[in-house]
């Protein structure tokens, strides 16, 4: 392969990768906001069985 061509595949592979880091940190607050809820709802049932043995 020639130099061009190289340099081509590495442009990819570069765009490629910040696109997907990209939309991995676009994730990041709807997987804070979902993570939030399943510790509230977690703890909700732990206070709910510490509640039912006392």
């Amino acid at each position: 392969m020639e130099l061009a061509g190289w340099v081509t595949v590495g442009t990819a592979a570069v765009v490629g990768g910040f696109t997907v880091v990209g939309h991995l940190f676009d994730q990041v607050p709807a997987l804070a906001q979902k993570m939030i809820t399943a510790i509230r709802s977690v703890r909700a049932v732990r206070d709910e069985v510490r509640g039912s043995r006392e």
